[in-house]
Protein backbone atom coordinates (compact mmCIF):
# COMPACT_ATOMS: atom_id res chain seq x y z
CA UNK A 1 0.00 0.00 0.00
CA UNK A 2 1.56 3.45 -0.94
CA UNK A 3 1.74 6.04 1.47
CA UNK A 4 -0.80 8.21 -1.14
CA UNK A 5 -3.05 5.41 -1.04
CA UNK A 6 -2.83 5.13 3.31
CA UNK A 7 -3.34 9.10 3.67
CA UNK A 8 -6.27 8.21 1.17
CA UNK A 9 -7.55 5.50 3.73
CA UNK A 10 -7.38 7.16 6.97
CA UNK A 11 -8.61 10.86 5.32
CA UNK A 12 -5.82 12.32 7.46
CA UNK A 13 -4.51 14.68 5.02
CA UNK A 14 -7.51 17.24 5.56
CA UNK A 15 -7.67 17.24 9.15
CA UNK A 16 -3.50 17.59 8.54
CA UNK A 17 -4.46 21.07 7.17
CA UNK A 18 -7.24 22.43 9.04
CA UNK A 19 -4.67 21.44 12.10
CA UNK A 20 -1.88 23.54 11.03
CA UNK A 21 -4.11 26.84 11.28
CA UNK A 22 -3.71 25.80 14.99
CA UNK A 23 -0.26 27.32 15.44
CA UNK A 24 1.32 29.09 16.67
CA UNK A 25 -1.16 30.92 18.38
CA UNK A 26 0.30 34.53 18.18
CA UNK A 27 -0.66 35.44 21.98
CA UNK A 28 1.72 35.35 24.53
CA UNK A 29 1.76 34.45 28.27
CA UNK A 30 0.90 37.15 30.96
CA UNK A 31 2.37 35.00 33.93
CA UNK A 32 0.49 31.64 35.51
CA UNK A 33 -0.29 30.63 38.92
CA UNK A 34 0.74 28.18 41.03
CA UNK A 35 -1.85 26.24 43.53
CA UNK A 36 -2.13 27.25 46.81
CA UNK A 37 -2.31 24.19 48.35
CA UNK A 38 0.29 22.05 47.10
CA UNK A 39 2.92 22.38 44.12
CA UNK A 40 0.81 20.74 40.53
CA UNK A 41 1.81 21.81 37.39
CA UNK A 42 0.66 25.09 35.57
CA UNK A 43 1.77 24.30 31.86
CA UNK A 44 1.37 20.18 31.00
CA UNK A 45 3.12 19.02 27.11
CA UNK A 46 0.49 17.09 25.94
CA UNK A 47 2.06 15.04 23.00
CA UNK A 48 1.82 13.81 20.36
CA UNK A 49 4.04 10.76 20.52
CA UNK A 50 7.26 10.54 18.62
CA UNK A 51 7.43 14.03 17.49
CA UNK A 52 10.25 15.33 19.73
CA UNK A 53 8.21 15.54 23.11
CA UNK A 54 11.65 13.44 24.98
CA UNK A 55 13.98 16.40 23.30
CA UNK A 56 11.16 18.81 24.52
CA UNK A 57 11.76 17.17 28.18
CA UNK A 58 15.00 17.43 28.28
CA UNK A 59 15.20 21.14 27.04
CA UNK A 60 12.84 21.95 29.85
CA UNK A 61 14.40 20.43 32.17
CA UNK A 62 17.56 22.81 31.58
CA UNK A 63 15.92 26.37 32.50
CA UNK A 64 16.61 27.59 35.80
CA UNK A 65 13.52 29.07 36.23
CA UNK A 66 11.23 25.79 34.78
CA UNK A 67 10.44 22.31 37.41
CA UNK A 68 10.29 19.54 35.57
CA UNK A 69 9.83 16.38 37.24
CA UNK A 70 12.88 14.04 36.34
CA UNK A 71 10.32 11.46 35.17
CA UNK A 72 9.03 11.97 31.72
CA UNK A 73 5.03 10.81 30.73
CA UNK A 74 3.79 9.98 34.30
CA UNK A 75 0.58 10.32 31.95
CA UNK A 76 -1.48 10.56 35.42
CA UNK A 77 -4.38 12.73 33.75
CA UNK A 78 -4.62 9.73 31.32
CA UNK A 79 -4.90 7.10 33.86
CA UNK A 80 -6.58 8.32 36.99
CA UNK A 81 -10.28 7.83 37.05
CA UNK A 82 -10.30 6.09 33.84
CA UNK A 83 -11.61 2.53 33.27
CA UNK A 84 -9.26 -0.43 34.26
CA UNK A 85 -9.79 -2.36 31.21
CA UNK A 86 -9.09 -2.02 27.46
CA UNK A 87 -6.08 -2.99 25.61
CA UNK A 88 -3.06 -5.05 26.89
CA UNK A 89 -0.75 -2.49 26.11
CA UNK A 90 -3.06 0.42 28.38
CA UNK A 91 -3.19 -2.27 31.49
CA UNK A 92 0.13 -2.66 31.03
CA UNK A 93 1.71 0.86 30.53
CA UNK A 94 -1.32 1.73 33.47
CA UNK A 95 0.70 -0.38 35.59
CA UNK A 96 4.48 -0.12 34.95
CA UNK A 97 4.91 3.28 33.16
CA UNK A 98 1.96 5.90 34.29
CA UNK A 99 1.42 6.91 37.81
CA UNK A 100 -2.24 6.96 39.02
CA UNK A 101 -1.94 7.44 42.54
CA UNK A 102 -2.81 11.36 43.05
CA UNK A 103 -0.14 11.13 45.84
CA UNK A 104 2.57 9.64 43.68
CA UNK A 105 2.27 12.39 41.01
CA UNK A 106 1.97 15.51 43.85
CA UNK A 107 5.05 13.52 45.17
CA UNK A 108 6.98 14.37 41.58
CA UNK A 109 6.63 18.08 42.49
CA UNK A 110 8.21 17.79 46.22
CA UNK A 111 11.32 19.28 44.96
CA UNK A 112 10.11 22.62 43.63
CA UNK A 113 12.01 24.98 44.10
CA UNK A 114 10.28 28.21 43.39
CA UNK A 115 10.19 28.21 39.75
CA UNK A 116 8.07 29.87 38.06
CA UNK A 117 6.89 27.50 35.37
CA UNK A 118 5.82 24.16 36.56
CA UNK A 119 4.96 21.42 34.07
CA UNK A 120 5.54 17.71 32.94
CA UNK A 121 5.46 16.13 29.74
CA UNK A 122 2.98 13.10 28.75
CA UNK A 123 2.43 11.92 25.11
CA UNK A 124 -0.15 10.08 26.34
CA UNK A 125 -2.31 12.78 27.36
CA UNK A 126 -3.13 12.98 23.56
CA UNK A 127 -4.31 9.62 23.09
CA UNK A 128 -7.31 10.26 24.78
CA UNK A 129 -10.80 12.08 24.84
CA UNK A 130 -11.58 11.97 28.27
CA UNK A 131 -7.59 13.88 29.18
CA UNK A 132 -8.59 17.13 29.11
CA UNK A 133 -11.85 17.40 31.29
CA UNK A 134 -9.71 15.31 34.59
CA UNK A 135 -6.70 18.02 33.65
CA UNK A 136 -9.31 21.35 33.96
CA UNK A 137 -10.67 19.41 37.27
CA UNK A 138 -7.78 19.84 38.45
CA UNK A 139 -5.54 22.21 37.20
CA UNK A 140 -7.21 26.00 37.01
CA UNK A 141 -5.44 27.92 34.59
CA UNK A 142 -3.49 25.40 33.18
CA UNK A 143 -1.48 26.10 29.61
CA UNK A 144 -1.27 23.17 27.39
CA UNK A 145 1.47 22.84 24.46
CA UNK A 146 0.92 20.27 22.11
CA UNK A 147 3.46 19.31 19.14
CA UNK A 148 2.23 17.63 16.11
CA UNK A 149 3.51 15.70 13.29
CA UNK A 150 2.56 14.45 9.45
CA UNK A 151 0.26 11.26 10.96
CA UNK A 152 1.99 9.43 8.56
CA UNK A 153 5.17 9.97 9.59
CA UNK A 154 4.12 9.81 13.13
CA UNK A 155 2.57 6.37 12.79
CA UNK A 156 5.42 4.61 10.94
CA UNK A 157 8.53 6.70 13.23
CA UNK A 158 6.17 4.44 15.98
CA UNK A 159 6.28 1.16 14.38
CA UNK A 160 10.33 2.04 13.54
CA UNK A 161 10.68 2.72 17.32
CA UNK A 162 8.95 -0.52 19.17
CA UNK A 163 10.79 -2.63 16.26
CA UNK A 164 13.63 -1.04 17.65
CA UNK A 165 12.51 -1.86 21.24
CA UNK A 166 11.38 -5.53 20.88
CA UNK A 167 7.82 -4.48 21.52
CA UNK A 168 6.92 -5.03 17.75
CA UNK A 169 7.23 -8.31 16.46
CA UNK A 170 5.59 -7.86 12.77
CA UNK A 171 8.05 -7.82 10.45
CA UNK A 172 5.96 -6.00 7.69
CA UNK A 173 4.82 -2.27 8.47
CA UNK A 174 1.68 -3.19 6.09
CA UNK A 175 -0.02 -6.00 7.64
CA UNK A 176 -0.27 -3.88 10.36
CA UNK A 177 -1.77 -1.20 8.38
CA UNK A 178 -4.34 -3.95 6.92
CA UNK A 179 -5.09 -5.22 9.97
CA UNK A 180 -5.83 -2.22 11.98
CA UNK A 181 -8.15 -1.03 8.17
CA UNK A 182 -10.82 -3.66 9.37
CA UNK A 183 -11.11 -1.58 13.02
CA UNK A 184 -12.54 1.76 13.62
CA UNK A 185 -9.91 4.54 13.79
CA UNK A 186 -11.95 7.20 15.43
CA UNK A 187 -11.28 6.05 18.89
CA UNK A 188 -11.90 7.86 22.38
CA UNK A 189 -8.62 5.94 23.38
CA UNK A 190 -5.79 5.13 21.26
CA UNK A 191 -3.37 3.09 23.45
CA UNK A 192 -1.73 0.34 21.77
CA UNK A 193 -2.54 1.42 18.39
CA UNK A 194 -0.75 2.58 15.27
CA UNK A 195 -3.15 3.90 12.79
CA UNK A 196 -5.49 4.99 15.02
CA UNK A 197 -3.34 6.88 17.07
CA UNK A 198 -2.55 8.88 14.47
CA UNK A 199 -6.05 10.56 14.85
CA UNK A 200 -5.39 13.64 17.34
CA UNK A 201 -7.70 16.50 15.99
CA UNK A 202 -10.56 14.96 18.15
CA UNK A 203 -8.83 14.63 21.28
CA UNK A 204 -7.04 18.20 20.47
CA UNK A 205 -10.40 19.57 20.17
CA UNK A 206 -11.28 18.59 23.50
CA UNK A 207 -8.92 20.94 24.96
CA UNK A 208 -10.06 23.75 22.64
CA UNK A 209 -13.77 23.00 24.20
CA UNK A 210 -12.19 23.72 27.40
CA UNK A 211 -9.44 25.59 27.54
CA UNK A 212 -8.85 29.44 25.99
CA UNK A 213 -6.86 29.54 23.06
CA UNK A 214 -4.72 31.86 24.66
CA UNK A 215 -3.77 29.08 27.07
CA UNK A 216 -2.87 26.55 24.00
CA UNK A 217 -0.28 26.49 21.59
CA UNK A 218 0.07 24.04 19.02
CA UNK A 219 3.87 23.47 17.01
CA UNK A 220 5.30 21.42 14.19
CA UNK A 221 7.52 19.01 14.61
CA UNK A 222 8.69 19.97 11.07
CA UNK A 223 9.41 23.17 13.08
CA UNK A 224 11.40 21.80 15.90
CA UNK A 225 13.67 20.13 13.22
CA UNK A 226 14.27 23.44 11.13
CA UNK A 227 14.75 25.80 13.88
CA UNK A 228 14.33 24.20 17.12
CA UNK A 229 16.19 27.29 18.86
CA UNK A 230 13.02 29.51 18.03
CA UNK A 231 10.73 27.03 19.09
CA UNK A 232 12.12 26.59 22.26
CA UNK A 233 11.94 30.14 22.97
CA UNK A 234 8.42 30.69 21.76
CA UNK A 235 7.44 27.96 24.38
CA UNK A 236 9.42 29.10 26.80
CA UNK A 237 7.82 32.74 26.48
CA UNK A 238 5.01 30.94 26.23
CA UNK A 239 5.25 29.49 30.26
CA UNK A 240 6.13 32.64 31.20
CA UNK A 241 9.92 31.87 31.26
CA UNK A 242 13.07 34.08 30.01
CA UNK A 243 13.47 33.23 26.39
CA UNK A 244 16.74 33.69 25.94
CA UNK A 245 18.73 31.59 28.68
CA UNK A 246 21.04 29.57 26.70
CA UNK A 247 20.22 26.10 26.85
CA UNK A 248 21.87 22.62 25.26
CA UNK A 249 19.86 22.26 22.13
CA UNK A 250 22.21 19.61 20.13
CA UNK A 251 21.08 16.14 21.16
CA UNK A 252 17.64 14.53 19.68
CA UNK A 253 16.30 12.51 22.43
CA UNK A 254 15.14 9.09 22.01
CA UNK A 255 14.71 9.47 17.83
CA UNK A 256 13.02 6.33 16.13
CA UNK A 257 15.65 5.70 14.40
CA UNK A 258 15.93 2.39 12.80
CA UNK A 259 17.21 -0.78 14.01
CA UNK A 260 19.75 -1.67 16.29
CA UNK A 261 23.01 -2.36 14.18
CA UNK A 262 25.12 -4.82 16.83
CA UNK A 263 23.61 -8.07 16.74
CA UNK A 264 24.53 -9.06 20.19
CA UNK A 265 23.37 -5.53 21.18
CA UNK A 266 20.50 -6.15 19.43
CA UNK A 267 19.06 -9.35 20.44
CA UNK A 268 20.14 -8.29 24.21
CA UNK A 269 17.99 -5.11 23.69
CA UNK A 270 15.07 -6.51 22.07
CA UNK A 271 14.50 -9.75 23.99
CA UNK A 272 14.21 -7.86 27.19
CA UNK A 273 11.65 -5.44 26.94
CA UNK A 274 9.58 -7.39 28.83
CA UNK A 275 12.00 -7.05 31.77
CA UNK A 276 12.70 -3.44 31.23
CA UNK A 277 8.97 -2.67 31.21
CA UNK A 278 8.42 -4.15 34.91
CA UNK A 279 11.71 -2.55 36.08
CA UNK A 280 11.27 1.05 34.52
CA UNK A 281 9.60 2.19 37.77
CA UNK A 282 12.54 0.99 39.78
CA UNK A 283 15.45 2.45 37.93
CA UNK A 284 16.03 6.08 37.70
CA UNK A 285 15.92 8.24 34.47
CA UNK A 286 19.75 8.73 34.10
CA UNK A 287 20.15 5.11 33.94
CA UNK A 288 17.87 4.07 31.64
CA UNK A 289 18.75 6.64 29.32
CA UNK A 290 22.49 5.52 29.71
CA UNK A 291 21.22 2.21 28.79
CA UNK A 292 19.17 2.95 25.65
CA UNK A 293 22.47 5.21 24.49
CA UNK A 294 24.83 2.06 24.28
CA UNK A 295 22.37 0.07 23.20
CA UNK A 296 21.22 2.34 20.08
CA UNK A 297 24.94 3.84 19.68
CA UNK A 298 24.54 2.30 16.10
CA UNK A 299 21.42 1.76 13.91
CA UNK A 300 20.53 0.32 10.70
CA UNK A 301 17.70 2.96 9.26
CA UNK A 302 14.80 1.92 7.97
Amino acid sequence: MSIRNLARVLGMATGWRALSSLWPVQLRASGTSVPSQMTLPNFLVVGAGRAGTTSLHHYLRQHPDVFIPERKAPSHFYCVGASSGGRLERRLSTRTHFVADPVEYEALFDRWADEHAIGEVSPAYLASTGVAQRVVDRLEGVRIVAILRDPIERVHARYVARRRDGLERTHDFATLVDAELRQPLQLDDTAGTYLAGGFVSHVLQTYFDLIEPDRIRCYLFDDLVRDQRALVADLMEFIGVDPDVELDLGTAHNRSAGTIAGPIRRVVWTRTALARTWLRPHVPEHLRDGAFRIATRSIRRE
